[in-house]
């Protein structure tokens, strides 16, 4: 039995298609706004104020939806790029990453995407769900 690759993997990948990207969490400037402190979202929410300080950091690697949510509903935010955005550290990585975009709303995605889709798809072991 072959090995089954690590989800994980496939998502590094992805990212790594423009390795200077990075997901920035504005929930400080909110904050700020409120005159309120992180302590005091975390007893508003329930969330751990440690989860709340990795988010707020950028260090957690994943975000609970459902904490997202609260965070949102608590300080009265209605679009979630009002609490993240992207950022780039290379300026030619983000030219590049906004052509992309502007390409994909505009043609569509482009081929080599599809054959990452089943390129992938073989890798996780998952062809099944390819459509027929």
């Amino acid at each position: 039995m072959k090995k089954r690759k690590n989800i994980n993997d496939v998502v590094n990948e992805t990212i790594e298609q423009f390795p200077s990207i990075k997901m920035v969490c504005k929930l400080e400037d909110h904050l700020a706004n409120l005159g309120m402190t992180l302590r005091e979202l975390s007893l508003l929410t329930g969330i751990r104020y440690a989860s709340l300080n990795e988010m707020k950091n950028g260090k957690k690697v994943t975000l609970n939806l459902q904490h997202v949510l609260a965070v949102m509903v608590a300080l009265r935010i209605k679009n979630l790029n009002e609490l993240f955005d992207t950022q780039f550290d290379d300026p030619k990585e983000e030219h590049n990453f906004c052509c992309d975009s502007d390409n994909y709303r505009l043609y569509g995605m482009p081929d080599s995407e599809f054959e990452k889709i089943k390129e992938n798809a073989v890798r996780l072991e998952r062809e099944d769900e390819l459509k027929r």
